[in-house]
């Protein structure tokens, strides 16, 4: 059986009096990719937030490897093993690709180690083996800012998990990609999560069947449904409140 990597406690999110979350409990398993779906302001994201540190709740608790990781800061809570993409890039143009990757390992070995951190040779190693997962190997030389959409969403996902995280978060990462490059970022996220765990939130109802085993269903800060695809689609319920509407967002 496998063991519970992260587990949200009747979560409640409460901004002047607007629940963004209501009593959520949500739990993942080690090496699962999870998917969140939900109309815009379901309170996707703000499950992001709260896992990551973004955002502390009123009430429950987020219990990473089995310890509360709630009111920590989001700097120790990456340290904790959780690492989040947002849906914009948040890489640097300006550099290579290669020094985006050295960055994240200096990141991870934290701020006064890296001051004197130097790249060893299974630094090196550990840099072309995680440009090779993402498809980059051969643009390591490339100024980050000139690679496509896709390649700099890819780029991102390489500097997370490089830092070799129990738990990757990730905000709509197919968001303006092309077909093409919405299937090689699924078969990137099935790869990752033999390694670590995913939780993805996304809209492009395509993407999810081909990469969810198990979907998270949210509206108005509440869980309507968990189960597989299959099963989500034919609630009556989700059908109503979201896919019904024949919405993306």
């Amino acid at each position: 059986m496998q063991k519970q990597i992260v587990d949200l406690q009747n979560i409640t999110v409460d901004f002047d009096g607007f629940k963004a979350l209501n009593k959520v409990n949500l739990s993942m398993n080690r090496g699962e990719l999870r998917v969140l779906i939900g109309p815009n302001g379901a309170g996707k994201s703000t499950v992001l937030d709260v896992i990551s540190g973004k955002v502390k709740p009123k009430y429950g608790k987020v219990v990473f490897k089995d310890k509360n990781i709630c009111g920590k800061s989001e700097h120790r809570i990456v340290r904790q093993g959780i690492s989040r993409k947002f849906q914009t890039p948040t890489i640097f143009g300006n550099l290579k690709v290669y020094e985006n990757m050295e960055l994240s390992l200096r990141r991870r070995k934290g701020v006064f180690s890296s001051m004197t951190f130097k790249v060893k040779s299974y630094d090196k190693d550990k840099i072309h083996s995680v440009l090779n997962l993402v498809g980059l190997n051969d643009k390591v030389d490339i100024r980050a800012g000139i690679l496509s959409h896709g390649e700099k969403q890819w780029l991102e996902l390489g500097m997370s998990i490089i830092q070799e995280p129990l738990l990757l978060l990730v905000d709509e990462p197919v968001a303006g990609m092309t077909g093409k490059e919405r299937e090689m970022t699924g078969q990137l996220l099935q790869k990752i999560s033999q390694q670590s765990s995913v939780l993805v939130v996304e809209h492009d109802m395509e993407f999810v069947r081909r990469i969810a085993k198990k979907v998270t269903v949210l509206h108005e800060g509440m869980i309507l449904c968990e189960g597989t695809m299959d099963e989500v689609q034919n609630d009556p319920i989700v059908v109503k409140v979201y896919l019904g509407r024949g919405e993306e967002g």
